[in-house]
């Protein structure tokens, strides 16, 4: 019997709305609008109407997923494609499709996009069936209301039936001036980056214009196994197929492709400019997040978002977006945000770890915040969720001293097991085996000092994993 599979693209740099998104931490990750991030709103959304969901993602955001996922309920229900480097979406999809049977119904979402208008959007996707079956790949097309240069669009043709349109081309984001006639000439509409298709149909066109992807892709998928509900791909293997997006791979070239007019709302949120306009505003017309840790004298328009645990004051600023986090701060004018990708960007060449990673980093067993650190120490807290555990792990370039300040840890180090009480302290040698877990029904919280150099977070060998992370 044919299924229809949610396949759910959940990689993301972490670029576009840093620094409150991070590599580590990206923005389909973050709840920004409300109790659920939007990669979870992206699983529920399709929840009702699919029967099963494949969630693409690499390496170091698997456990973020994992985690959203249980907060809903839907971590066995999922299956997992992970990525041990990404190839862009056409090879993504295509390995996440090799899972499925040829006549398996998919439609593709990204994970980091905003749509609120889940009925439309369901009567949307069940009204495309008809030519998905008929060997169509569909995508999802938004009407534009403005020259926006932040989106790709796609040129519409002939009309098939009300609001379903042969697909003529897909363009790059453009300059304003060409944005301007896209919307003059009326059949341009941005591409949503949603798509729908049976599984072959996807595939065999893949193949016919992707040969050496598509056979790459296939060596890949053969040499994998799957591990639970989950599948995870080979580093050289996936090192070897081409990178492309399944616009230039695929959409540019076939004669398949059909375009619907989106009937539903729908945002990318693909700057801090389109987060002001999304969202509810104050009487002074300013966009505030934690509007609690804000005292705001006579200031209009704003996005401003503040952190956790600290205190703003701002005095006659206009259209401003301010973010504030505890380790960096952007500024910058409304109508700019689209250039802090060019900041990101600046930050890399400089090595800063502050484009991968927040001062707190989520793991799967809870999190560690950095509190100090220099290129031969770091003192990290640690806090380890009830009955969880770390990685059975060895440092090939550090030492490390435990002193358990909140609850009791069961400690291994080598072939010694003991429990660690509040305000006792333990010492890992550099190359021993060892492993930190929280036994009890009580949160674990310690303070780890390394000492040694490198002091990166690639020193760990991991012997053991609750987590299947490699």
């Amino acid at each position: 019997m044919r299924e229809i599979v949610n396949i759910v693209l959940a990689g993301g740099s972490g670029t576009r709305l840093w620094p409150i998104s991070r590599t580590l931490l990206p923005k389909q990750f973050l709840k920004l609008n409300g109790h659920y991030s939007f990669f979870q709103q992206t699983i529920l959304r399709h929840k009702e109407f699919t029967d099963k969901t494949i969630v693409v993602v690499n390496d170091s955001q698997y456990f973020l997923a994992l985690e959203q996922l249980e907060e809903i309920n839907m971590e066995d229900k999922v299956l997992f494609v992970i990525e041990s480097v990404g190839r862009n979406t056409a090879p993504a999809i295509c390995l996440a499709s090799m899972l499925l049977r040829g006549e398996d119904i998919a439609i593709v979402t990204p994970s980091d996009h905003l749509i609120t208008d889940n009925e439309n959007y369901k009567k949307d996707f069940e009204a495309s069936i008809k030519y998905l079956s008929d060997n169509k790949i569909l995508t999802f097309g938004i009407k534009p209301d403005s020259p926006n240069t932040d989106y790709g669009y796609i040129e519409t043709g002939e009309t098939l039936e009300k609001n379903i349109y042969q697909t003529v081309k897909f363009h790059e984001k453009p300059e304003k001036e060409t944005a301007l006639a896209y919307l003059k000439k009326g059949n341009f509409l941005w591409n949503s980056g949603i798509f729908a298709f049976k599984i072959k149909s996807y595939l065999n066109e893949l193949e016919k214009f992707e040969p050496e992807m598509y056979k790459a892709c296939e060596e890949t998928f053969l040499d994998s196994k799957m591990n639970g509900n989950l599948i995870r791909f080979k580093r050289e293997l996936m090192e070897k197929i081409p990178a492309n997006s399944i616009d230039y791979a695929v959409m540019e070239k076939t004669d398949r492709g059909i375009t619907r007019l989106a009937s539903f709302d729908w945002s990318d949120v693909g700057s801090f400019d389109s987060l002001y306009t999304i969202h509810e505003k104050d009487q002074n017309n300013n966009t505030v997040y934690k509007p609690e840790n804000l005292i705001n004298i006579d200031s209009k328009n704003n996005l401003i978002i503040t952190s956790k645990g600290r205190s703003m004051v701002t005095i006659d600023i206009n259209d401003l977006i301010v973010v504030d986090t505890k380790d960096a701060v952007l500024i910058s004018n409304k109508g700019s945000s689209s250039k802090v990708k060019e900041a990101v960007k600046i930050l890399k060449e400089k090595n800063s770890e502050i484009v991968e990673s927040h001062i707190t980093t989520f793991r799967p067993w809870g999190s560690f915040t950095v509190l100090a650190s220099n290129k031969r120490y770091k003192v990290k807290k640690i806090y380890v969720k009830p009955h969880r555990r770390l990685s059975l792990q060895l440092h090939k370039h550090r030492s490390e001293h435990w002193v358990v300040v909140t609850g009791q840890a069961k400690v291994t180090i080598g072939n010694a097991v003991m429990l660690i009480k509040e305000n006792e302290s333990v010492y890992v040698p550099i190359g021993e085996k060892h492993r930190l877990e929280n036994p009890t029904d009580k949160d674990l919280e310690i303070i780890e000092i390394q000492v040694g150099f490198p002091l990166t977070e690639d020193d760990i060998v991991r012997i053991e994993d609750d987590y299947k992370r490699e």
